[in-house]
């Protein structure tokens, strides 16, 4: 699990996901722990031997490295969803760009439909470092799996860390196909509904490992002491 959660935050931060030392990913673990990345280590360099090990209270069980107070911001949604086994959180511009102005991103592509029914924007959000704080967003987040979070970032969840990482890539890039569509003075033309309830599960069933793979090959091929 540290290894491909070490790959994990490499990639995302390729995609944009990254401002300096900011953002986590969180992936629990069925006795109810999970594992982090190390706060003050940016995800363009951790490796596998910086990543920490929780318990379900966000307490640090191994690890050198300190963990951030905003861990709680994960520790709810795990413990209310079943199907959030990896949280992912961090400022991606994009993203951050329609959170400051209060827009949705639309399903103006295809793959964006992988999102169908699971889009979420919490618009009165607060500082979250402690776990009732933590759960009060977890009841906003409910069962989305993309989430803007005003004057803030992004959150998306995924049952596996393929699943999580394609995700997060779709989810900034479907946010920058509409702010660039915005920006342009055009409405947002969507998907039409019945072709994105098609379209989500084969997007589910097969790209999400593809893309994973892939991205994982590229990046060993230019860091492999990501794996150290």
């Amino acid at each position: 699990m540290p290894q491909q959660l070490a790959c994990a935050l490499r990639i995302l931060a390729r995609e944009g996901w990254k401002e300096n030392l900011s953002g986590h990913i969180t992936w629990a673990t069925p006795d109810g722990g999970m594992w982090v990345n190390p706060w003050g280590v940016w995800w363009d360099e951790v490796r596998a031997s910086q990543i920490i090990r929780l318990d379900c209270d966000g307490n640090v069980e191994e690890g050198e490295w300190d963990v951030t107070p905003a861990a709680f911001l994960h520790t709810e949604l795990h413990r209310a969803r079943e199907d959030a086994t990896v949280v992912v959180h961090n400022h991606p511009y994009f993203a951050t760009l329609l959170a400051a102005m209060g827009e949705q991103p639309r399903m103006v592509h295809q793959n964006s439909c992988i999102f169908d029914g699971e889009l979420a924007f919490v618009d009165e959000y607060e500082s979250v470092d402690d776990s009732t704080a933590g759960k009060w967003l977890a009841r906003e987040v409910g069962d989305a799996s993309g989430v803007l979070l005003a004057h803030h970032g992004a959150i998306v969840t995924a049952p596996t860390i393929e699943e999580s990482c394609y995700k997060a890539a779709t989810f900034e890039r479907m946010c920058r196909l509409t702010y660039d569509v915005l920006r342009a003075g055009r409405a947002p033309v969507e998907v039409p509904a019945d072709q994105r309830a098609e379209l989500k599960p084969a997007l589910r069933q097969n790209t999400p490992r593809a893309y994973w793979e892939g991205a994982v090959r590229l990046l060993l091929r230019d860091e492999p002491e990501v794996l150290e």
